[in-house]
């Protein structure tokens, strides 16, 4: 009898932890956000850039070591490789210096879907290469610093190396 029961008792975990693995794997496919892992470069060409007119709508921007995170609203797109960074390569001579940079962001005529991406590029090529980039932090020490302005975003971005 004994034996029976507890028979019984691991069947019934068992189809639990099948109910619960199936539950979770019909929530991952109905999510609406589309990660990036790929940690892509910017893409530096003028003439792209100045051919882009259209902006993409963004959710938010932040910066994380060398690695620029973009989230953009609920929009029509199927794949996260559809967008581009593309840079012109001009910086503005300031204190912190600044440059801007363009998302591109390719339709595909046949996705139909609406997502929303987040998005994550390697910012490190933008940095400057001389010492006029040098500004205090407050202390007795310098660091590297560039304001990445977005096009289309609110605000320029703080980038410290």
């Amino acid at each position: 009898m004994r034996l029976v029961l507890i028979f019984s008792c691991l069947i019934l975990l068992a189809s639990a932890c099948k109910t619960s693995k199936k539950a979770q794997i019909s929530s991952e496919q109905t999510t609406e956000q589309i990660t990036d892992e790929s940690f892509r470069k910017v893409i530096r060409d003028r003439e792209i850039y100045a051919s882009i007119t259209e902006t993409v709508p963004l959710d938010s921007a932040y910066i994380s070591r060398d690695t620029l995170h973009i989230h953009t609203v609920k929009m029509n797109g199927c794949d996260a490789e559809e967008f581009k960074l593309i840079w012109n390569g001009a910086l503005l001579k300031s204190l912190p210096a600044q440059t801007n940079v363009k998302l591109f962001h390719r339709l595909e005529p046949a996705c139909r879907e609406q997502h929303s991406f987040h998005l994550t590029f390697n910012v490190a090529p933008l940095r400057m290469r001389h010492d006029t980039a040098l500004v205090s932090n407050g202390s007795s020490s310098f660091q590297h610093a560039l304001l990445l302005r977005i096009y289309g975003w609110k605000a320029p971005i703080r980038y410290e190396y």
